[in-house]
């Protein structure tokens, strides 16, 4: 049974009560807390209202839904409000994607940045290919994560160190063999993580293939299913929306076109392989294959899962072969 423990940490943002901390009793759960803190005190601030703003960005939104995940906050349409109470999540989120979630997150505010083997940066790029380099740069920062177990050269802030040794993702120095999966999921664009040819994924494929549950196997099926129907209806929804928007602005108002059945067969198979890649992100993971509905229950969203978009790929490839649309 958890324990619980309260005390009063320092605030966590301008305007809002600090909440109590939560310490439970299972080790495994103990980075709850502090994953919470991170995140709470590193999204951006909602600057008109209590809360922090997701700004429609990955990184952002997978970070609110980690503390709402993790009991803390309330979604919001625009990212989550802090709870006065935090509750002791029903499931807890899986520790995987709560990784994903601080890795991100970190990138993205530049408290960790992945390096070049040499332990650099690229250079920065503008407009038609121009670089922006400092004369006489000094040298870079030693990265304080070494490469290992395949996976490249960090540098980040002392207290993402921290963090990423309290979940394991780090240990005297360099990576733990832990994160390897998650950072395939991420692909750090600086590191060649070339996973497809590795003999993991490629059995995971096949796994994938023979264990796939009958109503995802069936879900998919329809999804690559684009009939005559479908396109007629999609030509009429635009012909729709076209009239309306000539009716509330006026018949000379530039609001495009109506697709011909080509450009509304590729926009069905565009948004079909999107609707396949979420089946993957809610349902598949790698070290676990299929999840059941009460593990499905403990993922995020992670879109954007580099991971699960090229085992979807492969799989379909595997049950629809003549159907390269939706391999792509």
């Amino acid at each position: 049974m958890a324990e619980l423990l309260f005390v009063m940490p320092p605030a966590i943002q301008s305007g809002h009560k600090p909440y109590p901390r939560v310490t439970m009793g299972n080790d495994q759960q103990n980075w709850r807390n502090d994953v919470a803190h991170f995140l709470a005190g590193t999204l951006p601030k909602a600057t008109d209202r209590p809360g922090w703003n997701d700004m429609a960005s990955t990184a952002y939104q997978i970070g609110c839904m980690a503390l709402v995940k993790l009991g803390f906050a309330d979604a919001t349409d625009w990212g989550a409000v802090p709870r006065d109470v935090p509750e002791l999540p029903a499931t807890m989120p899986r520790w995987d994607d709560i990784c994903i979630s601080v890795l991100w997150l970190a990138n993205q505010q530049n408290k960790l940045s992945f390096r070049l083997p040499n332990g650099s940066l690229p250079p920065t790029r503008i407009g038609n290919g121009f670089v922006i380099a400092m004369k006489d740069p000094p040298p870079p920062p030693t990265p304080n994560i070494t490469a290992r177990f395949g996976l490249g050269c960090a540098l980040c802030n002392d207290d993402v160190l921290l963090l990423l040794q309290q979940l394991n993702l780090v240990s005297n120095g360099g990576w733990t063999q832990q994160p390897e999966f998650i950072l395939w999921r991420t692909s750090p664009k600086n590191w060649s993580l070339e996973f497809l040819r590795d003999e993991r994924f490629l059995d995971a494929v096949q796994k994938a293939k023979a264990t796939i549950p009958d109503d995802i196997a069936a879900e998919i099926s329809e999804l690559t299913e684009i009939s005559e129907k479908h396109i007629d209806e999609l030509i009429a929804w635009h012909e729709e929306k076209l009239a309306e928007g000539r009716e509330k602005y006026g018949p000379k108002a530039r609001l495009g076109e109506v697709p011909t059945r080509e450009q509304a067969q590729r926009s069905l198979e565009f948004s079909r392989r999107n609707a396949i890649d979420w089946v993957f992100f809610r349902h598949w993971r790698i070290d676990d294959g299929w999840l059941s509905t009460k593990k499905a229950e403990a993922t995020l969203d992670i879109f954007h899962d580099r991971l699960a978009i090229s085992m979807r790929r492969s799989v379909v490839k595997e049950l629809h072969p003549s159907k390269p649309q939706f391999f792509e």
